[in-house]
């Protein structure tokens, strides 16, 4: 059903600079945006903007109840899954139990069909399905990103979690272990998609919503694009990529230099 990650969403306080960031950072393009009414993504409403680098794509947010953002911080808001026939899938996931935050579909400035989960049957998290448009964009001369590999949660119950995704979404555990944050993860396939799961080393100090933590980026070779965002102005937690559970090469962002926000490039095994 899910065929890859569109995008994923982020809060910001100031759209402009946010926009600058990708594009300062990533090399990134503004593709579309404008404003939005208030509704389930944004509930007083605001303006938004689409930026795009390599075949990555991102969401950016600017509510106009700005309370509790930070100019600073990019704060994790949503993802968005492809599926090839969004009223199919809608159909198919309200039979698993699924409940949706509208009746059907909206359509955004970028042609893409849209629906929102209502959160209290994904673990207190937004997501939605999206329907892409026939005519799809080539890549463009971004930092050269392959695709999104997955958001990264935090949960109090790893092994909770993992059920959720393979009962719910039919997903497959993938593999896991010690996490680089003291606590434990695992890597939950699903469709042609992925999750990674994190739980803490104070698991007691979550309440029982999934959080948002992360986001992988696919590239072909991570140490021709460290140059490249060095040169842009990015740093990173170390000067080489650890391997992670489940093989794949992985090398997070400095988060003073990555707006306060946790992302990483990955290399997939052969």
């Amino acid at each position: 059903m899910f065929e890859k990650i569109q995008h994923v969403g982020y809060l910001t306080p100031d759209l402009d600079r946010a926009i600058a960031w990708f594009e300062e950072s990533f090399n990134g393009v503004r593709v579309g945006g404008g404003p939005l009414n208030p509704g389930y993504a944004m509930p007083s409403g605001g303006r938004n903007a689409y930026v795009r680098f390599g075949n990555a794509e991102v969401e950016l947010l600017e509510p106009v109840d700005q309370a509790g953002l930070s100019s600073e911080v990019l704060d994790m808001h949503h993802v968005g899954y492809v599926v090839s026939d969004i009223n199919k899938s809608i159909n198919d996931l309200a039979a698993r139990g699924f409940k949706f935050a509208a009746d059907k579909p909206n359509v955004n400035v970028l042609g893409h069909q849209l629906l929102y989960f209502d959160s209290s049957t994904t673990n207190g998290v937004k997501m939605h399905i999206t329907q892409l448009p026939d005519a799809l964009p080539d890549a463009n001369d971004g930092l050269e990103v392959e695709r999104i590999i997955h958001a990264g949660y935090r949960v109090k119950n790893l092994e909770e979690a993992i059920k959720w995704y393979v009962d719910n979404f039919q997903g497959s555990l993938l593999g896991g272990g010690p996490s680089r944050s003291g606590g434990r993860n695992a890597f939950v396939n699903f469709s042609q998609v992925q999750v990674e799961l994190i739980e803490p080393g104070d698991p007691a100090s979550m309440g029982n919503d999934h959080v948002m933590d992360h986001v992988g980026y696919v590239v072909g070779d991570i140490p021709s694009c460290i140059g490249q965002c060095e040169a842009n102005g990015l740093k990173f937690v170390s000067d080489t990529p650890n391997t992670n559970g489940v093989g794949q090469q992985v090398l997070y962002f400095e988060t003073d230099t990555s707006m306060g926000s946790r992302m990483h490039l990955t290399r997939l095994p052969d």
